[in-house]
């Protein structure tokens, strides 16, 4: 099994707020393809904060909504989810979405 942890900015680059219904879309579409997710439940609150420097040197410090995702390790679902994180990096206008991939069980 895989957790994919789902960083989503709360914010366009230029600052303005991501409209809620744009996060819940991407959630709904991960719900309609695995089944189900986990949406970060304090992601309200500006607790969850990244900044990173791109390859030119600009440097971005955002605050993220958490998705979580626990699904089989397949090589469709690796796949899918790369083929995502594209499509919401477009739908988001980002430069880059980070997905954190980790091996994961039930216990």
């Amino acid at each position: 099994m895989k957790l994919y942890r789902i960083f989503l900015p709360k914010t366009f680059n230029d600052k303005k707020k991501i409209p809620e219904k744009i996060i819940q879309t991407i959630a709904e579409k991960i719900q309609e393809r695995f089944g189900g997710y986990s949406l970060d439940p304090f992601a309200h609150l500006p607790v969850i904060q990244g900044s990173w420097q791109d390859n030119e040197g600009l440097k971005y410090e955002e605050e993220h909504f958490l998705l979580e995702l626990f699904i089989e390790d397949t090589f469709e679902n690796k796949k899918w989810i790369s083929a995502y994180k594209e499509m919401i990096r477009q739908d988001l206008k980002q430069k880059e979405i980070f997905i954190l991939q980790m091996d994961a069980e039930v216990v």
